[in-house]
């Protein structure tokens, strides 16, 4: 009886390895997921929900802006320092084609050094320098960091790190709603 059980259990053994091993990379996967959300929310932990600070004063540029009840804004706080920003920068500048985007730039040196930057990467969103701090007010220590304001002046999505500029069209789209 033994060697019937050998014998069933060589031909069974093939059947049941795959399964176990399709489990631990299920497992694996379903860690890493956690693992991942666990660091984006500790990340997001200071930034800022409910009602948007105030956001206005002057581009790079010289040109006023502010962040205006009515209109759907993506605001975008990054650096010219930053390797994540590099990645997400052109996407933010595809989504301001269509969209409002007020974007500040933390620790970036003067206007004339982000004005040198956004040229070199042909970067057309506008642009503030943030010598008033606005980052902190915001509750961003993580950059890129990405909120989007509802047209009644309320955060209604945030994110740090990077992300697809399909992604922020969708949050833009559903924040108008």
């Amino acid at each position: 009886m033994s060697s019937t059980f050998k014998s069933l259990a060589s031909k069974l053994m093939p059947l049941v390895k795959p399964r176990r091993k399709r489990y631990r990379y299920l497992r694996d996967a379903a860690l890493m997921a956690l693992l991942a959300i666990a660091l984006l929310s500790y990340q997001q932990r200071n930034m800022i929900s409910g009602e948007a600070p105030l956001l206005s004063g002057f581009t790079t540029r010289d040109q006023p802006i502010a962040l205006e009840q009515g209109q759907v804004t993506l605001v975008y706080f990054w650096g010219t320092w930053c390797p994540v920003c590099r990645v997400t920068s052109p996407m933010v500048n595809s989504v301001a084609e269509q969209h409002k985007v007020i974007s500040i730039a933390v620790a970036s040196g003067t206007d004339d050094e982000i004005n040198q930057f956004m040229t070199e990467h042909d970067y057309q969103f506008d642009v503030i320098g943030d010598e008033e701090m606005l980052h902190q007010a915001w509750g961003a220590s993580v950059f890129p960091a990405i909120y989007i304001v509802d047209t009644q002046g309320q955060v209604r999505f945030k994110t740090s790190g990077a992300t697809s500029s399909w992604g922020m069209r969708l949050r833009l789209l559903l924040a108008a709603w």
